[in-house]
C-alpha cells in the first residue's frame, strides 16, 4: 500500500505563497522518503507534505518498496535516511534501478570519510545530522536546481581527492595493494555481508575475517568498512569507464 500525502493549501494566502516565485523556491516537487524506522518515515512524510514546495510525498520502508514507488509515482527527488541499514547499498541500488531522480541523504556526519563515501555511492547532496527540517527543505530544492552544497572544508577535501586520483600511479590501485583473499573479503563487504556471513561464504573462521578486514582497512588508509567499500566502488567505476573491465577482472 502506497503511503501518499498530498498537500492542499488551506487558505488563499497559502496559495499565494506556493505560486509566488519571489522566494526562489520551486513549488510542486514530488518526494519519496526512505527510512526503515517507521517513526522517522511517517513523521518526515507528514511534515514535508505541509511544505508549499512539495505537491506530494510518498514513503518507503526499504529499497524494494522505494524502487516500486519510483516506477509508480516518478518522484522528482528521493530522500534517504542514512541511518538506514546498509544505506550506501540502498543508494547504489536505487541509482541502478533508476538514475533519474537525485538522491539526498539526511542524518550524515560531516566527516571526510562519510561525505566522500556518500558522494561516491551516488548522492546528489546531503543534510548533516544537526540540520533542521527547514534546512532539509532548502537543500532539497537547491539540489533540484543543480547546486552542490557543502562546507568550504568539504569542498577542499573533494578537490584534494580528485587531485590525488589524477596523480596516483595505476600500480597503486586496489588490485595491487590487497591480497587475493583481502580482495574477496572487500567484495563481500561491498555486498553488505557481515563478518559472520563472509566467514560462511568463504568457509573460514570469523576471527580470520576480522584479521583480513583489519589488514585491508590499514592498507587502504581508511577507518571503516563503509569507507573501504566506497574506495572499491570508486576504483571500479573509474577503471570500468576507462578500460571496460568487469569487477572481477579489474581486481585480479
Amino acid at each position: 500500500m502506497i503511503e501518499l500525502v498530498h498537500r492542499r493549501p488551506s487558505d488563499p494566502s497559502d496559495r499565494r505563497h506556493v505560486d509566488d516565485p519571489s522566494d526562489g523556491l520551486a513549488p510542486g516537487l514530488r518526494l519519496l522518503v526512505l527510512a526503515d524506522v517507521r517513526l522517522y518515515r511517517e513523521g518526515m512524510r507528514d511534515s514535508l507534505a505541509t511544505r508549499p514546495q512539495f505537491s506530494s510525498v510518498v514513503a518507503a520502508a526499504d529499497v524494494d518498496e522505494a524502487i516500486r514507488l519510483i516506477a509508480d509515482v516518478e518522484p522528482d527527488v528521493v530522500i534517504v535516511d542514512m541511518a538506514t541499514r546498509q544505506s550506501l547499498d540502498v543508494v547504489r541500488n536505487i541509482r541502478r534501478a533508476d538514475p533519474r531522480p537525485p538522491i539526498v541523504g539526511f542524518g550524515v556526519q560531516e566527516v571526510e570519510g562519510e561525505i566522500l563515501a556518500c558522494a561516491e555511492a551516488g548522492l546528489a547532496g546531503y543534510v548533516p545530522c544537526e540540520a533542521s527540517l527547514d534546512d532539509l527543505v532548502e537543500r532539497t530544492v537547491r539540489i533540484m536546481r543543480g547546486e552542490l552544497l557543502c562546507t568550504p572544508r568539504m569542498a577542499a577535501v573533494m578537490f584534494r581527492r580528485l587531485e590525488l586520483r589524477e596523480s596516483a600511479p595505476e600500480s597503486a590501485g586496489i588490485g595491487t595493494i590487497l591480497t587475493a583473499r583481502e580482495r574477496e573479503v572487500l567484495r563481500l563487504i561491498d555486498g553488505g555481508l557481515s563478518n559472520k556471513e563472509i566467514a560462511s561464504s568463504l568457509n573460514i573462521e570469523v576471527s580470520t575475517v576480522k584479521n583480513h578486514v583489519h589488514n585491508l582497512l590499514e592498507k587502504l588508509h581508511v577507518s571503516s568498512r563503509m569507507q573501504a567499500a566506497a574506495q572499491l566502488g570508486s576504483h571500479l567505476s573509474v577503471r570500468q569507464r576507462v578500460l571496460g573491465l568487469s569487477a572481477q577482472s579489474d581486481l585480479d
